[in-house]
């Protein structure tokens, strides 16, 4: 017979098990309730990450480029209102998605703007609207701006979350952060303007499809999709995603609903085709959706859109620019260092000791990533998974995807002789994320080399001073951050003698002294930018010196008859106009506006 004593031991009561049951859900209930606190804390310090550098002091520099971008903006509000679709096109890059953002500013703030001139049938323009009340571009411009963070913000939110579920929730909180304080990409991020923009749609689309390849939800290919289209949107070479989506679709090692590795080789291609059939409707799809000029002219668009960026690409600049200690007086740089060099002058100490991590521990088959950093995806190990490449995880793979897209898109940039840093700004975002992985395990690695009872808080102390020093360079340059250069390379006092300067900054300190004095409004000044960035803070009559074509008797007129002479830094980098800095060489200043160091504008009495 069996013992009941025994019985009662080795089975417990129904009372334990309810009480086991109890402890076990309350378990995982506090578990759970943890994981939606921790998400809930990362979610609000990466928005205000994000969100603060790029909000403040929006009303402090007005780019060259963005006059051209409001006005456009201003154009295409004009031309839906009045429902003239194939007006719509305004530039081949397209820029849709900045003239979108744009049109919201003067809705905001001049919703009137589309009704037409009387006796003319176009808007009213800028130098109109300024003459009714001085500020007022400046105020659509901000309100466009801010349209403009929040599409950054959507874009980079939701990239943050794929690449979180690619590299665990560290890496990706990290490699986020180094992006929301990168200098450059907040100067580019707070501007009306598309290069920005389109880096960060394209790092959405490449992440969305990569986190597609490696668990199957169809909802993320269509966010990968539709994000492809709107940086297609944005701007033309955005379409460097059909060849990197494509390569990725033939041989990523992510696992499909399917299992490639027992289907045939031509089974496997047949997928792949229709992943990309669907991924090139949708995008193509948001493409025509948007762009009003789509519905009624095409054809004649995509091709007009196409031979123009070509154009661009080989006809360099309009006019002379500063490079390497070089002026190129038509605007062409044929030297392939450029890129290279402007990233290095552009990035952070931080980011290149990440980068340099990454490569390192890729380049040793050391990059881990434990599961615990994974919550969102299956703990399987890599040796589970079907890989291209032996030895690498699928977190290794896609770090060599965001690398090969950087060079990639840095090598289709450096074919064209028009060149500007800020045309590699996707590299940088693709940079910034493999950067902040690499940092995650250079902390590790660094932490192990100390007792295992303080390994997670040394980690977390050289994570969080890498992220502070981030953020300390990039504060450093505001309200400027166009201004910011990599110190380990000497700062802007050297940078000088290698990129040319300046974007306009320093350009409003320089109208507030004008505005200062005395009937300021009848003051008349020449400047350069004078019909862009300076206009838009003068309340003076100012004339545009931005020539660099010879003067004429005409033109030396317009200049003897200013009271003042505005000079801005990358005049006398390229020696435009070189009469008019002839003319001045042997004056002095009555002011000068210095940023870090540089003097970036002087303002001369000429009457």
């Amino acid at each position: 017979m069996n013992d009941p004593r025994g019985s009662s031991q080795s089975i417990p009561s129904t009372t334990n098990q309810k009480k086991m049951f109890s402890e076990v859900s309350e378990s995982g209930f506090s578990f759970k309730r943890r994981r939606r606190l921790l998400d809930i804390v990362v979610f609000c310090v990466l928005l205000l990450a994000l969100a603060i550098p790029r909000f403040l002091a929006l009303d402090r520099l007005v780019t060259p480029d963005e006059r051209f971008w409001l006005d456009r903006s201003g154009r295409f509000y004009y031309a839906l209102a009045h429902r003239n679709f194939a007006a719509t096109y305004e530039k081949s890059h397209p820029g849709v998605t900045v003239m979108w953002a744009g049109l919201t500013g003067f809705v905001a703030v001049y919703p009137r703007y589309y009704e037409p001139r009387e006796g003319q049938d176009r808007p009213v323009g800028l130098p109109a609207l300024m003459r009714q009340e001085l500020d007022m571009p400046l105020r659509i411009l901000v309100a466009a701006r801010q349209t403009m963070i929040l599409l950054h913000l959507m874009a980079l939110v939701f990239g943050f979350l794929y690449a979180r579920r690619i590299f665990g929730l560290l890496p990706a909180l990290i490699g986020f952060l180094l992006i929301a304080f990168d200098p450059f990409h907040i100067a580019l991020s707070r501007v009306l303007h598309v290069d920005g923009l389109m880096a960060d749609l394209a790092l959405l689309s490449l992440l969305a499809f990569l986190a597609y390849m490696k668990e199957g939800d169809r909802t993320t290919l269509v966010v990968s999709a539709v994000a492809a289209g709107l940086a297609w949107l944005t701007k033309s070479p955005g379409l460097f995603l059909v060849p990197l989506i494509v390569l990725l679709a033939v041989f990523s090692p992510g696992r499909l609903k399917s299992t490639w590795g027992k289907l045939e080789w031509w089974k496997s291609i047949l997928q792949s085709a229709k992943i990309l059939v669907i991924w090139g409707v949708i995008a193509a799809f948001v493409f025509c959706l948007l762009w009003p000029a789509m519905w009624v002219n095409p054809v004649d668009s995509l091709v007009q859109m196409f031979t123009d960026a070509i154009g661009y690409a080989r006809a360099g600049h309009e006019s002379a620019v500063f490079f390497n200690g070089m002026i190129y007086p038509g605007g062409e740089i044929p030297d392939p260092r450029f890129y290279p060099i402007s990233f290095l002058w552009r990035t952070t100490p931080v980011t290149l000791t990440g980068l340099l991590a990454a490569i390192v521990f890729l380049f040793l088959r050391k990059l881990i990533f434990p599961d615990n950093d994974l919550p969102y995806v299956d703990h399987k190990s890599p040796s589970e998974e079907r890989n291209p490449l032996p030895g690498l995880n699928y977190q290794s793979w896609t770090v060599v995807a965001l690398l090969l897209f950087a060079v990639g898109f840095g090598a289709l940039m450096t074919l064209g002789l028009k060149k500007f840093d800020r045309y590699i700004i996707p590299c940088f975002v693709a940079l910034d994320l493999v950067a902040g992985v690499g940092l995650v395990q250079l902390a590790r690695w660094g932490a192990s080399l100390f007792s295992k009872k303080w390994m997670v808080s040394i980690a977390g102390a050289l994570l969080l001073c890498f992220v502070s020093l981030q953020a300390a360079l990039a504060w450093g340059a505001f309200p400027y951050f166009f201004s910011y250069y990599n110190p380990l390379l000497g700062g802007a006092r050297q940078a000088v003698e290698v990129m040319q300067i300046g974007w306009g900054e320093g350009l409003d300190q320089a109208a507030d002294y004008i505005n200062a004095k005395p009937n300021s409004n009848r003051i008349r000044v020449m400047a350069w930018y004078g019909g862009g960035p300076f206009s838009y803070f003068s309340e003076s009559r100012v004339t545009a010196l931005d020539l660099d074509r010879r003067w004429t008797t005409e033109d030396w007129d317009e200049f003897n008859k200013s009271d003042y002479v505005v000079v801005y830094i990358h005049q006398w980098q390229r020696d435009i106009p070189a009469e008019v800095l002839d003319q001045l060489r042997d004056s002095q200043p009555e002011y000068s506006v210095w940023i870090d160091g540089l003097e970036y504008i002087r303002v001369y009495k000429i009457n």
